[in-house]
């Protein structure tokens, strides 16, 4: 008979054990989801239909692609309605700012050689 644990959701109890790839995460080796917990999981995960990492608001429920993104102020909204369709959804906006720096060419003193 193979081990039971406990499923990490719901407290069933489950045979279902899936480790760390690292290892143990603060003391613990893995976790357990019972079937019918892995099941409401990919349930929840398909109804979602994320739409990450777009370089425009795109509606889960349509497809439209919002052109006038660029004006969404707010970093969160948990009340967004689709101009194309008109049903809501949620939008987070991710923002990532980088810099380049480098010396400016007339600071390079007279005779100087790269190492």
């Amino acid at each position: 008979m193979s081990d039971m644990y406990a499923c990490d959701r719901c407290g069933k109890p489950t045979p279902n054990f899936v480790p760390w790839t690292c290892g143990s995460i603060a003391g613990k080796l893995g976790y357990s989801w019972c079937d019918d917990c892995e099941e409401r999981f990919e349930r929840e995960l398909a109804w979602e239909n994320e739409q990450s990492e777009k370089d425009a608001i795109t509606c889960p429920w349509c497809g439209y692609s919002d052109p006038d993104s660029w004006e969404f102020e707010g970093e969160y909204d948990d009340g967004y309605e689709c101009s194309h369709c008109g049903k809501p959804f949620f939008v987070e906006k991710r923002v990532d700012i980088t810099y380049t720096s480098k010396r400016r060419i007339d600071d390079m003193p007279e005779g100087w050689v790269a190492e």
